[in-house]
């Protein structure tokens, strides 16, 4: 269950950080949801993919549970991957101090047991509306990722399908499939 705490968002980006990490949703400091192994292998898996994808094509910075804050409406938010193009992102990340005040241009969340349906669909029309390019939000349990798009309407990707990340990441893709058999790896 999730404790909330009404505060501003300078007295939020005042508090210490503490496990499980808060998000900032309408002036309630929530926490987010504590993530299990399942979330925590196809977070690396993602984030593993990415990175050797930025190597060779620098276009862009992947990262995990960056703060990010948008500033419109005081979210702050904590996506579990996030890819912003270098061409937006604000300095070299030694100098960020507090959140990034730039949104990602692609984000993903790996849902948790824990998540509860209305949180999910907040935080879904949260990025929407914010302008975020690309969100996955992938259900471990049920094996598959619903594909939120900028003028688009949401679709399912299942196993046997491959993922495409573009626009944002021109010939980035994931074999699902493979990527939900990390899950089933002992």
């Amino acid at each position: 269950m999730s404790t909330r705490t009404r505060v501003s968002l300078q007295q939020f980006l005042a508090l210490p950080e503490t496990k499980p990490y808060r998000e900032l949703w309408d002036g309630e400091a929530v926490e987010k949801a504590m993530p299990n192994p399942s979330h925590s292998a196809l977070v690396i898996e993602f984030a593993t993919d990415l990175r050797t994808y930025l190597r060779a094509n620098a276009i862009a910075t992947v990262d995990t549970e960056l703060r990010h804050l948008e500033t419109d409406t005081g979210w702050v938010f904590l996506p579990d991957v996030s890819v912003t193009l270098k061409s937006r992102r604000p300095a070299p990340a030694a100098e960020i101090v507090g959140p990034v005040v730039v949104l990602p241009d692609f984000a993903i969340e790996v849902l948790s047991p824990d998540d509860r349906p209305g949180q999910l669909a907040r935080r879904i029309a949260s990025y929407m509306s914010a302008g975020v390019t690309l969100l996955w939000v992938v259900d471990p349990e049920d094996e598959q990722i619903t594909v939120w798009e900028r003028d688009a309407e949401p679709r399912l990707v299942a196993p046997g399908e491959t993922l495409s990340a573009a626009p944002v990441l021109p010939g980035f893709s994931i074999d699902v499939e493979r990527l939900f058999a990390t899950l089933h790896d002992a």
